[in-house]
């Protein structure tokens, strides 16, 4: 049973991957970008157990909190918020490190971390490409349906990317 709701999860993550990308402000594509994480935190622990997926999926929330803090405050983050959200990462994803995949989810969490420090929507995508063609690999491994979710969100984010250009 626990297989099953898994996989539903990977669609409803699917679909929240699919609006993450186009949404045209950060707030809002911040907030969804969170439930999305909780969301693929429960995917990955239903479909494999509490693994590296998991535990950096729950930093990234932590991580968009902070940037929302950031962004009603409208301060920066600070080089310690930045180290500290990379050891997070890292020690969370080797934490959970348990087979060789496992070092996709770490590069993943990294290159989410550095979408969330950005500024601009469009980099926040840039960034996020990267991260998404990464978990496509993981989760094509772990025979879960949210590897959709990266695809239909490399997909968006190339659709957005294209949308919101600024022209020359």
């Amino acid at each position: 049973m626990a297989y099953y709701i898994g996989q539903a999860l990977g669609i409803i993550v699917t679909i929240g991957a699919i609006l993450t990308m186009q949404i045209k402000n950060r707030k809002p594509m911040l907030i969804v970008s969170a439930v999305v994480n909780v969301l693929s935190a429960l995917n990955i622990l239903l479909l494999d157990k509490f693994s590296s997926g998991v535990i950096i999926c729950l930093v990234a929330v932590l991580q968009i909190i902070d940037s929302l803090w950031h962004e009603t405050k409208n301060t920066e983050v600070s080089l310690a918020e930045k180290i500290i959200f990379f050891v997070l990462y890292v020690a969370g994803g080797i934490f959970g490190f348990e087979k060789g995949i496992d070092i996709l989810s770490i590069i993943a969490a990294v290159l989410y971390m550095l979408a969330m420090f950005q500024k601009k929507e469009q980099h926040i995508r840039l960034f996020l490409l990267g991260n998404m063609a990464t978990w496509t690999v993981y989760h094509t491994v772990l025979g879960s349906t949210a590897v959709f979710a990266q695809i239909a969100g490399i997909i968006s984010s190339l659709i957005a990317l294209y949308r919101y250009r600024k022209s020359k």
